[in-house]
């Protein structure tokens, strides 16, 4: 793996959790700190220069494809798991991704046992974030690796409907928890992040879901954190292939765009790794 250079960095970042190998690929530590009464939200994405995250292709939609399948985005991506209680996705993507298991060490193999290591240190509970599919419909693929992975706790999160629809389908046994919260037709990120604090017992999410999720939860004001691999190709759109921007289904205005803070700024060959804090949001709701 070409190396991770650190050129920018805002806030002390301690590695005493780190393995030192870890450390040593990250050029670094890494401090998250939940807040006291809520969970810490996390987002994690690669995009081109011109702002695509998805060439939106058959078989060719993932991240990978815009990454070039980078080696150190793959070790960030892992770093990130390894830190989070849950890694959040919605039903779309989960069923699009098919083969993909959200663990740190499926990303990234040669961290597996370093990884186990800092989530040790770190005194998880699980050995593995938990999967959580947002899924309004409950239109879940119940065969899915993810859902039969020894060790990997899943949960759906979904309406009454959606739940009712998912209890009836062979198969419902592979998922560990379902829980609705309420009659929809949406399901408002701030109940989602709500559920996962209170009844779970969660303290740092990782949302991996595509650009709709991302957007609501955005708009919601409901990301702390957006970690951006800025990949250095183009990618294009035409009228024909309106390719997903990282916030593709919600347009703020310039009196409520959210404004971001540069935390940190890493490179390794010509990508760059980029860690923005998010503007203080509304917590009364």
């Amino acid at each position: 793996m070409k190396p991770i250079k650190t050129l920018f960095e805002a806030l002390p970042q301690s590695s005493a959790a780190f393995p030192a190998q870890l450390a040593a690929l990250y050029d670094g530590g890494l401090t998250l700190t939940p807040p006291d009464n809520r969970p810490l939200v996390l987002a994690n994405f690669v995009s081109t220069i011109d702002g695509v995250v998805s060439y939106a292709l058959p078989g060719r939609s993932g991240g990978g494809e815009i990454g070039g399948f980078n080696e150190p985005d793959a070790c960030i991506m892992g770093l990130l798991r390894a830190h989070s209680d849950a890694v959040l996705t919605g039903a779309s993507s989960f069923n699009a991704d098919s083969g993909h298991v959200r663990t740190p060490g499926f990303v990234y193999p040669p961290a597996r046992e370093l990884y186990a290591r800092l989530r040790a240190s770190l005194g998880k509970t699980r050995p593995e974030p938990m999967t959580v599919i947002i899924s309004a419909s409950g239109q879940v693929n119940l065969h899915e690796a993810n859902l039969h992975t020894p060790g990997v706790e899943t949960l759906i999160i979904t309406t009454d409907a959606g739940a009712e629809r998912l209890r009836a389908q062979p198969g419902v046994s592979a998922v560990t928890y379902i829980r609705s919260v309420g009659a929809g037709p949406e399901l408002a990120p701030e109940q989602i992040v709500r559920l996962l604090g209170e009844d779970f017992g969660l303290k740092v999410l990782l949302n991996e879901g595509g650009p709709g999720l991302f957007s609501s939860f955005l708009k919601a004001r409901r990301v702390d954190q957006l970690f951006l691999t800025l990949a250095p190709q183009l990618a294009g759109r035409d009228p024909a292939h309106q390719r997903p921007a990282l916030v593709s289904q919600h347009a703020f205005l310039p009196e409520d765009a959210p404004w971001s803070q540069l935390f940190s700024l890493k490179q390794s060959g010509d990508h760059l790794f980029l860690r923005y804090g998010l503007a203080a949001r509304d917590t009364s709701s």
